[in-house]
């Protein structure tokens, strides 16, 4: 039945063949069902755009310092995330360096391969020892030097602060049921994390971590002569002390440094070295830090183990492959070996480079947080060549990317386990969840620093992936997730946040090659985007499973774009809540989420029937395809436990605000209390609450809105007072700035309130992108009162203004549209039939809409030249489409001869434009004689067509 396979043409303009920042985006997409599919919904791929502009949408409470390359090019187009993840998966096809290498670029940092070939060594021992002291010193000196920018009140700071990178603790504690307190240590986390990313984005750090690249070079160098057997040891010594037991061929221990190269039998190395190599046996490593001293400042470890089933482990951080300013490695040739690492092990990092290459045998990795392929400021990285694995960690881990760091696993062969040991309560959402950040995940520090990026570069084998909150190819806030798996009969667990999902401003991704998969969640996954997020499931091959519960498999929510893509095999798609998935995309901030399904072949089974080769508009914003080639759901959930609320104590106005913004589920009672408490004074309540205009606390943000809701005519009035001696003052210090008037203006929308109408039509001439945007868009939400005519007239002008500008901004041209609905005016339709041709279905989808409104009317303004203009563009005809179906039926019938005979009415996809628009002025028609035309013409349509269409 499904007969045509989906191919995607790629150009890639590759740094060192590697990534591109230039995928052509017109050929990602061309000669393709998601082409098809997106054209069929009147988008092109200009649409799939998360419409920031990087430099003039930054606010107290959305920041995005040290963004990404990639992943800001990938959230201005994101169907460049199918190039990126062949070219992620591609890397296990490459050796050990050139997969490094690919890491390094992603990272920003762009090495080269020349020391490879510049380094020379011989077999003798005595030579070879005499260049690993040396080395060894070297780094010491390295890390010394590197530690001299930072004053000594910021090294103290970082000692004890360091792995506030992640602000989750490990467990609950008394601060978890009393809402002061947890809001206290809630904002100091969060500002110890800041101050730590502040001093960590000392620009040395930065521009020294290409450095440990070199140290890499060099180590695998080491590593391949060692393998090789190209270096000649003398005669072992059997030595036994608190450090080393067992036969050695060389020992030393001076100066700071500790070197010991064991023989083939049975070795124990305990506590801190700076470089082992070891020839054979079952060894154990217990490696520990010398906590007594600085840390910092002699970090650089390294063990090359040649044969055995050994055992490694370590009660420190920043050990076994972790390093800290500095880089740390595990080069371990074969053997079933047993990994057992703290914080920041088994190849992570922050501020440096941390590998652990294993090369053969079933090996089992299991460490705490911030481990296991996890970075910060540096490079993270994991590589098993073979084997039957198993990986367990507690969170922020398993390819875990945090601010300037990328953290990957690459794993090629072998039927492999991801776990998640869970103990970081999500006490945000629920009482029973945890926090898992693993698993090919990219997390930022919302609203102040952008994340970094996480990977799984799976080969071959039938996987295993579990986490519980946030994971399998997610991100949040300015992140980048990606899992890329490349056979095998793979499951994918989780419960919320993952399979594709990004997340406030991120990008999340998982590709899966072949293989007959099952991916189970609640919601929130299998190719979702939330909040100005892009998230993508794509699944190759194979006869897969989805199971998920709501807002998953192709769904969009607040602004975000969510693709499930299938290309082929018998699949299944359960989903509980059918209304919010499968192409479901809502409508906030006036436009669209984008919710996309599309499975491209196949006999497929739904949980709801008549789905099998069907297209459908699903929603508004949304497409659902099952191609003919052979707001969310409250789910209860735990104990739901409420902290008692003590209402004997006398409050203050903070007091009650903390409670007011305290939202986690726990507090809920306390959270009703103080909002209500701070309603009920609203005078007061009203002039306390302008210290937070330019809060950087979105939780803060939120109680404003719903105050404003709540007492708005009260907050109304304060505010125009402030904004009138804002305009109007004379002196050089405004009263405001440009976030706290962004944010006035979008709370008299948020309302509705008319009081400041005239103080925000003068808003539009501010000079701040920001403050024009939010005010034409407050204008846009205004209930002013019919009467006003001359109000209406005055901004409808403006408006009209302000679209002649065409503005480069897509959010601000989106406002334009949208405001003119309300400010109806004959005088608009020319401008709102030029802007159903913007290159932004935000814009277009909106004007279409705007001009229904007008009826006969609209018809005055569509004379011939109009008319041929707008047939010659296929995404401008296609809005305009749908912007006529509320002319009356005898003009209907005449536009559609003209519509009929145009040469995009030829199109298939047009055709199912058509067809639909035929449908829906079938029903909205009395007229039986204009129902049986609509009826005749649609038969004739439909059998002209290999597509059947779903009209809701």
């Amino acid at each position: 039945m499904k007969s045509i396979s989906l191919k995607f043409i790629f150009i890639l303009s590759v740094y060192l063949n590697l990534f591109s920042l230039n995928i052509c985006m017109s050929q990602i997409v061309q000669n393709s069902t998601l082409k098809f599919t997106l054209e069929a919904r009147g988008l092109t791929e200009n649409d799939i755009t998360i419409p920031l502009n990087f430099d003039k949408d930054k606010s107290p409470t959305n920041d995005a310092k040290l963004i990404l390359p990639e992943v800001k090019y990938l959230m201005k187009s994101p169907l460049g995330s199918f190039g990126f993840m062949d070219s992620v998966s591609d890397l296990s096809n490459k050796d050990f360096m050139n997969i490094l290498k690919g890491l390094f670029v992603l990272g920003n940092f762009y090495p080269d391969l020349k020391r490879t070939s510049e380094l020379k060594l011989s077999g003798e021992s005595g030579q070879f020892t005499d260049f690993i002291i040396k080395f060894c010193k070297e780094k010491k000196l390295s890390s010394e030097k590197l530690l001299s920018s930072f004053r000594k009140d910021e090294l103290k700071f970082l000692s004890r602060n360091m792995m506030s990178v992640i602000s989750e603790t490990e467990s609950e504690d008394n601060n978890n049921t009393d809402i002061f307190r947890f809001n206290k240590a809630r904002d100091s986390s969060i500002a110890v994390s800041k101050r730590t990313l502040d001093i960590l984005s000392n620009e040395k750090v930065i521009t020294n971590t290409v450095k440990y690249f070199e140290d890499a070079e060099t180590v695998y160098l080491l590593y391949k002569l060692l393998s090789d057997a190209k270096v000649n040891f003398s005669d072992e010594e059997f030595i036994s002390n608190e450090s080393v037991s067992g036969n050695f061929y060389f020992y030393y221990d001076k100066d700071g440094i500790r070197i010991a190269i064991g023989g083939n039998g049975k070795n124990t190395y305990t506590g801190k070295f700076n470089f082992i190599i070891d020839t054979g046996g079952d060894d154990v490593y217990d490696i520990e830090n010398d906590t007594e001293k600085d840390l910092f400042k002699n970090n650089f470890n390294c063990i090359i183990d040649l044969s055995g089933n050994d055992y490694y482990t370590s009660n420190s951080n920043y050990s076994l492959a972790g390093s800290v300013f500095s880089s740390g490695f595990i080069f371990d040739k074969e053997g079933d070996d047993t990994y057992k690492g703290k914080n920041v092990s088994l190849g992570s990092s922050i501020c440096g480079l941390g590998v652990l290459y294993d090369e053969n045998g079933n090996d089992t990795y299991q460490a705490n947080q911030f481990s296991i392929g996890a970075a910060s400021f540096g490079i993270g990285l994991l590589v098993d060549r073979n084997g039957n694995d198993v990986y367990i960690a507690n969170s922020y881990s398993q390819g875990f990317g945090m601010t300037e760091g990328v953290g990957a696993i690459a794993d090629d062969k072998g039927n492999d386990n991801y776990l998640i040991d869970a103990r970081s309560l999500d006490i945000g959402r629920y009482e029973d969840h945890y926090v898992s950040m693993s698993q090919g995940y990219g997390l930022g520090l919302r609203p102040y620093y952008a994340g970094g990026i996480g990977l799984i570069i799976e080969g071959e084998g039938n996987d295993f992936y579990s986490t519980d909150i946030f994971g399998q190819g997610g991100a949040y806030w300015y992140g980048l997730g990606c899992i890329a798996d490349k056979s095998g009969n793979d499951k994918y667990n989780s419960y919320q946040y993952a399979q594709g999902a990004g997340i406030h401003l991120a990008i999340g991704l998982l590709k899966d090659y072949d293989g007959w998969d099952f991916y189970t969640s609640d919601g929130v996954s299998q190719g979702c985007g939330h909040d100005f997020g892009f998230g993508l499931l794509y699944d190759v091959k194979g006869n897969d499973n989805y199971s998920a519960y709501s807002l998953s498999q192709g769904a969009g929510n607040a602004n975000g774009i969510g693709i499930l893509f299938d290309e082929s095999g018998r699949d299944g798609y359960l989903n509980k809540e059918p209304g919010n998935t499968r192409g479901y995309g809502n409508s906030r901030r006036e436009f669209g989420s984008l919710g996309i399904f599309l499975d491209a072949s196949g006999e497929d089974f739904y949980s709801v029937g008549g789905m099998d080769s069907v297209i459908s508009n699903s929603s508004m914003w949304g497409v659902m395809n099952d191609y003919y080639l052979k707001d969310n759901s409250s789910v209860p959930s735990g104990t739901n436990y409420k902290v008692p609320l003590d209402s004997n104590r006398n409050y203050t106005s903070e007091d009650y605000f903390i409670m007011a913004k305290t939202i986690e589920p726990r507090f809920s009672v306390w959270q009703e209390y103080g909002f209500r408490k701070l309603a009920e004074d609203s005078s007061t309540t009203s002039e306390y609450i302008l210290k937070y205009l330019d809060t950087e606390d979105h939780r803060a943000g939120l109680v404003l809105r719903n105050l404003a809701f709540k007492i708005g005519y009260t907050i109304g009035n304060v505010f125009v007072d402030r904004l009138r001696k804002h305009i109007y003052s004379m002196n050089a210090r405004p009263v405001f700035n440009e976030n706290q008037l962004a944010y006035i203006c979008y709370l008299f929308g948020e309302t509705g309130n008319p009081a400041g109408k005239e103080e925000l039509l003068m808003l539009t001439n501010d000079e701040n992108i920001r403050v024009r945007s939010a005010a034409v868009n407050a204008l846009g939400k205004l209930k002013i009162d019919p009467a006003d005519s001359q109000f209406t007239a005055n901004a409808s002008q403006r408006l009209r203004e302000l679209a002649g500008e065409r503005s480069i901004y897509k959010m601000l041209n989106k406002d334009i549209a949208f405001a003119l609905k309300k400010y109806k005016s004959t005088a608009n339709i020319p401008v709102l039939i030029e802007m159903m041709n913007y290159d932004y279905f935000g814009v277009r989808f909106i004007a279409s809409e705007n001009l229904k409104n007008y009826g006969n009317d609209y018809l005055k303004f569509l004379d011939e030249n109009t008319f041929i203009n707008i047939s010659s563009e296929k995404k401008w005809f296609q809005a305009f489409l749908y912007s006529v179906v509320n002319i009356d039926d005898k003009e209907f019938r005449e536009l559609y001869n003209k519509i009929s005979n145009t040469d995009l009415a030829k199109d298939e996809i047009i055709k199912i434009n058509i067809i639909s628009l035929l449908k829906i002025r079938k029903d909205k028609s009395a007229d039986n004689e204009f129902r049986s035309w609509s009826e005749r013409l649609i038969t004739d349509l439909e059998s002209e067509s290999k597509i059947k269409l779903k009209v809701k």
